[in-house]
């Protein structure tokens, strides 16, 4: 299952050119001109080498924000052309979905069977806030799915100690230096992940002292990771991102005036908040009917406990988001993972009973994983047709540019994903399932504005002169 999910993932991967801020992130942020995403760009210059990538992070550090690592591999990934990211990233994802078992289980890899798996694949394919943008996209998925790897990855020495205290009852020499590291990459990595994983951390610092098996290499790693989210979030340049974009970003919805206002606080309620929150019912629901499953008396648990601190943490960080400007969906990335991995500890208490329920209800199981399978082919179907649609579009469009270079100006028409692809991500809670045209609109094509900044930067990447979409702005008409 993992395999064929995977290989899926790998060609949505080849299919999905570099768009929007991946083209951006090929030059050398400048930030004494506004950076590099703002309508009216001026000339920018071609990464070229990784002293390039340490000039343009220092430069987007003071003037843009501190996702350093993330936005340092989107650079790096965008100087060699994205094809090492198309082999890597369905490996980070694979990645992802082991540790994500790990943690929330405890239990080795060879114990993971086809019951964990099933419900991680569905939770990965239709659950995860605005998966299109956080792990196929090539910056967003930098910046969340690769984020959420190195998060967890520093949080499972944590977990395998919960679940096991013998685990590094003696730990090696190189422990506490590996921790360290670990604990600055995963605090300086995103905003949304960086939190809920200090959360949980604190917990766990709080509940190895209680037992007497505080270790070094725990309260080293607490304090690196500590002083990795101060290096992440007080970034000189995330003020300066928000005058900028006060003064130089569309945004209708939320213009500047309305910022720490009700209207603000109502948009991020129902936009983020309740958005991830609804993905994640059925996480949710997994979680208390486990619970309830407990004998009375017993059900405060350690597996309770775990799950506790990671819902807990998921809820808190989500909360926060509600109070910052422009919180989009996939912030809610790594709050999901989570929820996902309760909802394994939780899959994991009721594991003992499944095969005698799969006994008595063998026909109602099969007619359920035949109805899972034939839906997840349906849905993998519509959603290779619409990327390759789309793709071959992108495709003609850039030989069509290719082939009138020479003019001052080139008209091509704007990119039209099939009907079917705005059904399914309005249907499914408006989520980021594929392209669909409020993604085009919003960012990711060409723009029928002659100083679009996408349009200024698609022209130096190519290197053509200036191009443009024809029709109308349909950011306005999507209003």
């Amino acid at each position: 299952m993992l395999m064929i999910f995977m290989a899926v993932f790998f060609v949505r991967n080849l299919l999905l050119p570099m768009a929007s801020d991946d083209i951006a992130y090929a030059f050398i942020w400048d930030g004494a001109d506004r950076g590099n995403l703002f309508d009216g760009v001026g000339e920018r210059q071609r990464i070229t080498s990784f002293a390039d990538i340490i000039t343009s992070q220092y430069s987007h550090y003071m003037t843009w924000g501190g996702r350093v690592l993330a936005i340092g591999l989107a650079q790096l990934f965008a100087w060699e052309g994205k094809h090492l990211f198309n082999i890597l990233n369905p490996l980070m994802f694979t990645a992802l979905a082991l540790l994500i078992f790990r943690i929330g289980t405890g239990l080795k890899l060879r114990q993971m069977n086809r019951t964990y798996m099933l419900w991680i694949l569905i939770a990965f394919w239709l659950l995860l806030p605005d998966t299109f943008q956080a792990t196929l996209w090539m910056t967003g998925s930098c910046v969340f799915l690769w984020m959420a790897v190195i998060e967890l990855l520093f949080l499972l020495p944590f977990a395998l100690k919960y679940w096991n205290p013998q685990f590094w009852q003696h730990p090696p020499r190189w422990s506490t230096p590996l921790m360290a590291l670990g604990g600055l990459c995963a605090g300086w990595s995103v905003e949304t992940g960086a939190a809920a994983t200090a959360l949980i951390t604190f917990f766990a610092l709080l509940h190895f002292w209680r037992h007497k098996q505080l270790a070094p290499w725990m309260v080293v790693g607490f304090v690196c990771l500590c002083i990795g989210i101060t290096m992440l979030v007080l970034a000189p340049g995330d003020m300066v991102r928000l005058w900028l974009q006060a003064q130089y970003e569309y945004n209708p919805d939320l213009p500047p005036d309305k910022y720490w206002t009700r209207d603000m606080y109502l948009l991020n309620l129902l936009d983020f908040f309740s958005y991830v929150f609804i993905l994640q019912i059925p996480m949710y629901l997994l979680i208390v009917y486990s619970i309830k499953r407990r004998p009375k008396g017993k059900r405060w648990d350690a597996a309770v406990r775990f799950q506790t601190v990671l819902v807990a943490s998921a809820l808190v960080v989500m909360i926060i988001m509600v109070f910052v400007p422009n919180a989009p969906g996939r912030a809610g990335f790594f709050p999901t993972a989570c929820v996902l991995m309760a909802s394994l500890t939780g899959l994991r208490q009721l594991m003992p009973s499944l095969p005698a329920w799969r006994r008595r209800h063998r026909s109602l199981v099969r007619r359920m994983v035949t109805a899972v399978a034939v839906a997840w082919v349906a849905f993998m179907g519509i959603i290779l047709y619409v990327e390759c649609d789309v793709r071959s579009q992108w495709m003609a469009r850039i030989d069509y540019i290719n082939a009138h270079q020479d003019q001052d100006l080139v008209v091509v028409h704007q990119i039209d994903v099939p009907p079917i692809a705005d059904m399914l991500c309005k249907y499914w809670f408006y989520s980021s399932l594929t392209w669909d045209t409020e993604l085009l609109a919003w960012g990711a094509d060409l723009e029928p504005r002659p100083d679009g900044s996408h349009n200024l930067m698609y022209a130096q990447y190519y290197g053509w002169k200036r191009v443009i979409t024809d029709g109308e702005d349909r950011r306005e008409a999507d209003e």
